[in-house]
């Protein structure tokens, strides 16, 4: 897969459920083990990021909770 189609699954995957948090290995285990875990890593770091940025406009939102990172669609 590439980037922008690992990108797109991982918000295809936050959008089903926009209520619910996902942590990151969650996400990860969606994916299941494959030889693109670093790049999904690597696009979830970006992630959480861009959604601490308030001019990134994200429409992700990433949140650290007792040391783990969940994700959720940002309505």
């Amino acid at each position: 897969m590439t980037r922008q189609e690992l990108l797109q699954e991982i918000r295809s995957i936050l959008k089903r459920e926009p209520d619910r948090m996902y942590s990151r290995e969650e996400i990860l285990n969606l994916f299941g083990k494959k030889d693109n875990d670093t790049a999904v890593e690597s696009l979830l770091a970006e992630l959480e990021v861009s959604s601490s940025l308030r001019e990134a406009g994200s429409d992700v939102y990433a949140t650290c909770r007792g040391g783990t990172v969940y994700y959720k669609w940002n309505l």
